[in-house]
């Protein structure tokens, strides 16, 4: 956390947008889920609402909420692009995965078994199950695999999250419920169960893992080939 000594106007800029953290995070954690942790999200957020409370000119006549959500949003993405979280080999080896399941979803009209997703990519179930854990970093779900971007009327997403951070939030959460509750009853149960506890209940995959009796390795394994199946039915129904 940045240290700075803080005045009383951007200490009261602070106090009546802190809920602004909440909103762009909200938003982040639908392409970041599975690569970042929610509390490090909102550590970065709140460094960019400093950042804006110290640098806006009450001079000028630009909105505050703008422009604090451009920078919180610009802090997270800069720790994030810092922290690289995903190699360049677990990056191909996500895309390799991401056609196989494509691949053979097409082949057989349906979800395929561990089995075959292994079989296919001439490994057996172990070193798939370490493959999976490897990837971890690219188990999100972003925008870019929604069926058309969310919109509000005739307003996209930008145009929302500028004018109405609290309407851009509830946008951002109903879109990912509406497409995970149409797509998650042809996960097996226990990816269900992962999906429901991470994304509704917002556990941590080591606390999930404790209410499984799983190891968070494990979760962390069937968390993405999860979000591997959801991707894939994504854009097979584009």
């Amino acid at each position: 956390m940045i240290m700075i000594k803080l005045d009383d106007k951007a200490k009261k800029l602070i106090e009546e947008n802190f809920k602004l953290v909440n909103s762009v995070v909200n938003f982040m954690t639908l392409k970041y889920h599975g690569i970042v942790d929610r509390d490090d999200l909102i550590e970065f957020g709140i460094e960019g609402l400093i950042d804006a409370s110290v640098k806006y000119d009450h001079s000028k006549n630009e909105n505050f909420k703008q422009y604090a959500v451009s920078r919180i949003k610009g802090s997270i993405l800069d720790e994030i692009r810092k922290l690289d979280y995903l190699t360049r080999n677990a990056r191909e080896a996500s895309n390799k995965l991401e056609k196989i399941y494509t691949h053979l979803e097409q082949k057989l009209g349906r979800i395929p078994e561990d089995f075959e997703a292994a079989e296919e990519l001439g490994i057996n179930l172990n070193e798939f199950n370490e493959l999976m854990y490897k990837i971890r970093g690219s188990s999100f779900i972003s925008n870019m695999d929604f069926t058309g971007a969310p919109k509000i009327g005739n307003e996209n997403l930008e145009t929302i999250e500028s004018s109405d951070p609290a309407a851009y939030e509830n946008l951002i959460v109903n879109e990912k419920e509406k497409i995970l509750k149409k797509y998650i009853d042809n996960l097996d149960d226990i990816e269900k169960n992962v999906l429901m506890m991470y994304y509704y209940d917002e556990l941590t995959l080591k606390n999930i893992g404790k209410i499984l009796n799983l190891t968070e390795s494990r979760i962390c394994q069937i968390h993405s080939k999860a979000i591997l199946k959801l991707r894939t039915q994504l854009k097979s129904n584009e």
